[in-house]
């Protein structure tokens, strides 16, 4: 994936070339809805978030000015998946009639841990190493690539991710940083 050819895709959608888009689509669906997803925990929910995560992105275009449209892109996503975890959150609390009524000793809230290992990664590593993690592991980025997009060397983002990924078994595996 190659972070020039989305950034060109994205300078035309800003153009108005509005087949621009299939390409960015294409290019940043998969991490985009693996963010929400993981936040959410519900397929629906996560394509929900997605949709309108594009629909603010187009929208929202011209306010775009960095040189990480994935980055841009995965904030909205998260930022939406996050506001409808917790609209979700408000209204199963006062859903009287439903199943595991909070009344019979059925309620929990989640706690932190519930968002799963991204929020551990969030939590445990730098945000480079976060990026790296995110880039490589879910998004499918190559090795080279991500180095390109981060600017730095191939073997330094081998080696931190490598560490990083170290760190997260090891937090699963019920140790801790």
């Amino acid at each position: 994936m190659s972070d020039k050819a989305l950034e060109k895709a994205v300078h035309k959608l800003k153009e108005g070339d509005s087949r621009a888009f299939d390409y960015i689509y294409d290019k940043t669906y998969k991490v985009v809805f693996f963010v929400a997803f993981r936040i959410l925990g519900d397929k629906h929910a996560a394509e929900d978030v997605v949709q309108d995560t594009y629909l603010k992105a187009v929208t929202n275009i011209h306010g775009y000015n960095a040189d990480n449209f994935t980055a841009w892109i995965t904030t909205i996503a998260r930022n939406g998946a996050l506001n409808e975890y917790n609209r979700t959150k408000r209204q199963s609390a006062t859903d009287f009639s439903a199943e595991g009524d909070f009344r019979e000793g059925n309620f929990s809230m989640p706690d932190e841990d519930s968002f799963g290992l991204i929020s551990a990664a969030k939590k445990l590593l730098d945000e480079t190493d976060y990026r790296i993690v995110v880039m490589c592991a879910i998004a499918g980025y190559k090795r080279r690539e991500a180095a390109k997009t981060l600017g730095m060397p191939v073997s330094t983002v081998s080696y931190r991710l490598k560490q990083s990924l170290a760190t997260l078994a090891a937090y699963v595996k019920g140790g801790s940083k």
